[in-house]
């Protein structure tokens, strides 16, 4: 996407798109997984509340998911997944194209990423999660996709109800010695720094298994994004009409390192105690389990830095709502949600009455810039006599393609 086809992006306003290209349109497309991922378990009383949250989430049906307020929301963060999972399983196979492909997928959810490792062609995946009832709705998810296959290519899976921030994966997996190529962890690591010790832990899990040269990618709430826009609030509290966050700590006197709290309503989706990632501390805290960063990105960044090449993920997931709407449909948000689109639409030149431009409403995109992705690569290691990793040091050049 060229640089004359965005409007406002730094100032928190929607992309808008020439349809032309984009041919956004509003049929359903095959990649509408739940976005709705679990955290993985807290200290005792939180870790109860929020797995209790996620076991009595009701499936949405299809035809209730496309009449959400959030649709292009949900279908945005999945384009974001998708291309992390295409970017890094190409990235290993550019290395060893005949290499069978392990996956550690933690904080998996309902299996909202199941298609995805299927179109990355993935040999086995392991899937992780606090919440005991959404192991077992992935579980099912997965012999459902088993048999759509129907003899073709799928994945082998093994599935783990477990407190990612307290339990040892490696106790549970079927052959302990089992080595992964990558590890996703999409919009659930937060939960995991209410405290250092679970932290550590959710790490170890994370980087135990991880070859030498594997990555570890994921999707989190924006720490910096959230406090700045919390400080222009009295009360610490903002949002729209399909969001709203609280934080709850003094925001005057900084946050808290770990259990910095917040409570993140989102339309549909989640409504419980999240935690702030700080993620200079998360970065150094990585490196100690031998996890060197090689990308972030807030989404805005990510769309603009990936947009190009996965344009037809775009077209094909519809992260974007068309402007104006074609005869017969309604846009899904108030008409004032679209000023930056409209005012895109009336200074295109040539235009015709077909023409559309493909965007997102002002609320949802204001979510949107709320995450960020993130990607780091395992190194290599010694021993010492103690019998603990050694990691070599992190390359200096790899930094260089961070976005702030």
């Amino acid at each position: 996407m060229s640089s004359t086809s965005l409007a406002k992006e730094k100032n928190g306003d929607p992309k808008v798109d020439d349809e032309k290209t984009l041919n956004v349109g509003v049929k359903r497309h095959g990649d509408q997984d739940d976005d709705s991922v679990e955290p993985p378990k807290k200290a005792k009383e939180h870790s109860s509340i929020v797995a209790e949250h996620y076991n009595h989430l009701e499936e949405k049906g299809l035809s209730e998911r496309f009449n959400s307020p959030i649709y292009y929301l949900r279908n945005f963060n999945n384009w974001v997944k998708s291309v992390l999972i295409q970017e890094y399983t190409e990235k290993i196979r550019e290395k060893d194209y005949g290499r069978t492909l392990r996956v550690l997928d933690i904080c998996c959810g309902k299996g909202g990423d199941l298609s995805k490792w299927q179109k990355a062609r993935v040999d086995h995946v392991v899937f992780a999660d606090i919440a005991e009832v959404s192991v077992q709705q992935c579980q099912t998810r997965h012999n459902d996709l088993r048999a759509r296959s129907r003899g073709g290519r799928l994945f082998s899976a093994e599935f783990i109800a477990a407190d990612c921030s307290k339990e040892t994966l490696r106790d549970k997996y079927r052959d302990p010695s089992i080595s992964f190529d990558v590890v996703s962890c999409q919009f659930g690591l937060h939960y995991s720094f209410e405290s250092l010790p679970q932290a550590k832990r959710m790490l170890t899990n994370i980087s135990e298994c991880l070859k030498p040269g594997g990555y570890f990618f994921g999707t989190i709430p924006d720490a910096n994004e959230i406090v700045s826009r919390g400080k222009k609030s009295p009360d610490g509290s903002f949002g729209n009409r399909i969001y709203n966050i609280k934080l709850l700590f003094d925001v005057e006197k900084g946050y808290p390192l770990f259990g910095g709290k917040y409570d993140f309503h989102l339309e549909g989706v989640v409504d419980c105690p999240e935690f702030l990632v700080n993620f200079k501390l998360f970065t150094k805290l990585a490196l100690d389990f031998g996890l060197e960063l090689v990308y972030k990105a807030r989404f805005a960044d990510f769309f603009k830095d990936h947009s190009e090449r996965y344009r037809h993920l775009l077209q094909r997931i519809v992260c974007f709502e068309s402007y104006p709407p074609p005869p017969g449909k309604e846009l899904i948000a108030d008409e004032s949600e679209y000023e930056h689109a409209k005012q895109f639409w009336e200074n295109k030149d040539n235009k015709t009455e077909r023409d559309r431009v493909g965007t997102m409403s002002t609320c949802e995109w204001e979510v949107a810039t709320v995450y960020m992705a993130f990607a780091f690569r395992k190194l290599k290691s010694t021993w010492d006599s103690n019998g603990k990793p050694v990691y070599e040091k992190p390359k200096e050049e790899s930094q260089s393609t961070n976005k702030n």
